[in-house]
C-alpha cells in the first residue's frame, strides 16, 4: 500500500528506512533493495507449473540538503514462465527539491498515484494483484514527468504532469485527519483522447486488523485488433475490491480479498463488431510469515471465475 503522504521525499524515507551507507561516512549515499522468489502454479496462463527469481531491484538515494535523488535498477520477469527473457530496466529516476516540511518538486520517472495495492512485492499484502482486465492494468507503473506535493497530518495533495505534446495529468487527494483512517481520490487524464483511470480507496487499522476497499475504472480504453488494424476494441472497465487483513501474531498474518473486474467492449468492422460485456470474480486467501525482519514467506491461494486456480509460494528478502 502506498504511504500515508503523497510527497516523495516522505515515501523515500519510509521505503528506505533500513538502507544500507554505502558512500563516505555522512555522504547521504545509501543502497536499499530487494530480491523476489516465486513458485506458482497456473493452467490458465499457459505455465502448469513454475519456480523463479522473478524480480530484483537495487535502489540507490542520494541527499544533499533540500535535494534528494532516487534511482532504481529493475531485473524483471513478470510472465509467470521461469525461462522467459529477463527485463532489465530503469524503473525510476527521479529529483526531488523539498521546499519545507509540507511542500516538494519531483522531476524524472517516478510512480503513479493510482490505486490502494502497490507496485513493489515488499509492499503488496499478498501475491498476486487484484484485477483482470482486457485492457491496460487499472494502476499505471512508472512514467517521465513533473510533480508538485503537499501534505499536512490532516491531507495531502499531488499533482503529476507528463509534459508531452499532449500532456497527460494525474490529481490525487488524500486525507488523514482521522486517527487509523486513510481515504484517497485519484484522477489520470491522458492528453490528447478521452482516455481516463480512477481509483478512489480507503483503509482503517482496528488493532491487528486492517480494512480497505477500492473502486477503480478506465473509460475509454483501446488496444488494435491484431487481425486488423483498421479495426479497434474500445471499452470501459470497472472494478472493485474488499479486503482484510490480520495480524495473528507478531509474525503470522492472513489477507482475504474479494475483487471483481468488468469489462464492456465495443469493436468496430469485421465479424466482430458489437458490444459483448465479461466479468472475472477473484477471491483470495494468503498467509504471510515473517521469517526474520527482512525475510517474508507469502502463500496464495486464489479462486478465479471462469478459469484455472493461482497457487503461489513467494519468498521476499529486503535489505
Amino acid at each position: 500500500m502506498k504511504t500515508k503522504l503523497l510527497s516523495l521525499a516522505s515515501l523515500l524515507a519510509i521505503l528506505n528506512a533500513n538502507a544500507i551507507e554505502i558512500g563516505p561516512t555522512g555522504s547521504g549515499v545509501e543502497l536499499s533493495g530487494f530480491v523476489v522468489l516465486d513458485h506458482t502454479n497456473q493452467d490458465a496462463t499457459g505455465s502448469d507449473s513454475a519456480f523463479m527469481t522473478s524480480e530484483v531491484e537495487l535502489n540507490f538515494d542520494f541527499t544533499s540538503g533540500p535535494v534528494a535523488f532516487a534511482l532504481d535498477l529493475e531485473a524483471f520477469k513478470g510472465s509467470g514462465d521461469a525461462n522467459s527473457q529477463v527485463d532489465t530496466f530503469v524503473e525510476e529516476a527521479v529529483v526531488t527539491y523539498t521546499f519545507n516540511d509540507n511542500f516538494s518538486m519531483s522531476a524524472g520517472r517516478m510512480l503513479s498515484y493510482l490505486g490502494f495495492e502497490a507496485y513493489d512485492a515488499p509492499n503488496m499484502y499478498q501475491i498476486s494483484g487484484a484485477y483482470n482486465t482486457q485492457f491496460s492494468y487499472l494502476y499505471d507503473a512508472y512514467a517521465d514527468g513533473v510533480s508538485l506535493d503537499y501534505g499536512t497530518d490532516d491531507f495531502s495533495i499531488g499533482v503529476w504532469a507528463g509534459l508531452e505534446d499532449q500532456t497527460s495529468f494525474e490529481y490525487a487527494f488524500a486525507y488523514t485527519g482521522i486517527e487509523n483512517l486513510t481515504a484517497k481520490y485519484i484522477y489520470a487524464d491522458y492528453g490528447g483522447s478521452d482516455e481516463s483511470k480512477q481509483t478512489i480507496w480507503a483503509s482503517y487499522s482496528l488493532g491487528s486488523l486492517l480494512l480497505a476497499a477500492e473502486v477503480a475504472t478506465h473509460e475509454n480504453g483501446s488496444v488494435v485488433d491484431s487481425a486488423n488494424a483498421a479495426n479497434f476494441n474500445t471499452g470501459d472497465t470497472d472494478a472493485y475490491l474488499i479486503m482484510a487483513n490480520y495480524g495473528i501474531t507478531d509474525k503470522l498474518s492472513m489477507t482475504v480479498r474479494y475483487s471483481e473486474t468488468e469489462d464492456k467492449v465495443t469493436a468496430t468492422g469485421g465479424a466482430g463488431a458489437g458490444v459483448t460485456n465479461a466479468t472475472i470474480d477473484k477471491v483470495t486467501f494468503s498467509p504471510t510469515y515473517m521469517v526474520t525482519d527482512d525475510l517474508a514467506l507469502l502463500a496464495e491461494y486464489t479462486d478465479i471465475s471462469d478459469a484455472e486456480e493461482f497457487v503461489g509460494i513467494e519468498l521476499i528478502f529486503t535489505f
